[in-house]
This record gives C-alpha cells, sequence and structure tokens, in this order.
C-alpha cells in the first residue's frame, strides 16, 4: 500500500513540474491571468505604463527573477520582480490604483505578485496585449480556478486605513 502511496505522490509531483504555464497580461482591462494546462489559476487587477512610459506589448520570456531587488533606474524596492526585457520592464509588487500609473513595469498587488513569484518558474512565456480574447480564455478554462479578489471599496479602505503614502505611489 505504501509503494502505491509512494508512486501517486511521485507522479502527481511529476505531473505539476510539466505543466504548461503561461502569463496574460490585458493592458485595456488592466488585469492579468496566470494559465496552467488551459485554465487561469491566478487572476488580478494590475497597475501598467501611463502615458509616456507605456508597456510594451509583444511576447517575452521571464529572464531574471529576485525576491528583493532594487530598481537600477529610479532606486526603488521592486518585491517578487520578474524581469521581461532587458532595457527594466519586469512584473513585480507596487502600488495598484485603477488605471495605469507606472513607467512601464507591470505591478500587482502584494498577495498576487508573491503568487506569481512562486507559481511561475524562469522562462515562463508572457504575453501583453492591448485586450485580450476573454471569450477565447475562459473556453480554454470552464471551470476557472481563480483565486476570489476583495471589492475595491474594501481594497481601497484596507490601503488608506493602514498605508502610508511612499515615493512608489508615484512611480
Amino acid at each position: 500500500m505504501k509503494f502505491y502511496k509512494v508512486t501517486f505522490i511521485f507522479l502527481l509531483c511529476v505531473s505539476y513540474s510539466f505543466a504548461y504555464k503561461e502569463i496574460i497580461i490585458d493592458l485595456g482591462m488592466q488585469k492579468i491571468y496566470a494559465i496552467e494546462d488551459g485554465e487561469v489559476v491566478i487572476e488580478s487587477r494590475i497597475s501598467t505604463g501611463k502615458p509616456g512610459h507605456r508597456t510594451p506589448v509583444g511576447k517575452f520570456t521571464i529572464t531574471e527573477k529576485k525576491r528583493h531587488h532594487i530598481s537600477n533606474i529610479y532606486h526603488l524596492p521592486m518585491p517578487f520582480m520578474m524581469r521581461l526585457t532587458n532595457w527594466g520592464i519586469a512584473i513585480h509588487q507596487g502600488y495598484v490604483p485603477d488605471y495605469p500609473a507606472s513607467h512601464g513595469c507591470i505591478r500587482v498587488p502584494r498577495e498576487y505578485a508573491e503568487q506569481l513569484f512562486h507559481w511561475a518558474p524562469m522562462g515562463t512565456p508572457v504575453q501583453v496585449k492591448q485586450s485580450a480574447q476573454y471569450t477565447d480564455l475562459y473556453k480554454r478554462a470552464p471551470e476557472a480556478k481563480k483565486i476570489k479578489q476583495k471589492t475595491l471599496a474594501e481594497d481601497n479602505y484596507a490601503k488608506a486605513k493602514n498605508r502610508r503614502v511612499t515615493i512608489d505611489d508615484f512611480l
């Protein structure tokens, strides 16, 4: 009986390690989707590049990951950083208002940034699109295991109540 349990656990781990993973970023809706074997496993709101500092559209790959990273350009912390380009575009934890507000990076709320960081290995493909085809996305994932988000009002209230304004809010 122990042999079957060990075999089952081994096969479960192997299948997890070979799962196809990708990240889709929708600039129009300011959303990020982590997709594993055709199912949306993480979905969150984001904040991307503001006018003059637009987030580039295209296909990228996660080339570097750092839990604690300091921006080379702005000298500010970028927790849970996953680099997409050599010229400074990355997915990282940051302030996420309801509009594009960064200097080109993709900012994600802390709880989702940490989940994405641990979920996505190096080499994970990332597609940044002006608008994703939601019908196609959800057809691929009819029983999507989405992580529930707090309502915007609860989230904004919690941030305002327990948070100091920092320079990162404006970058």
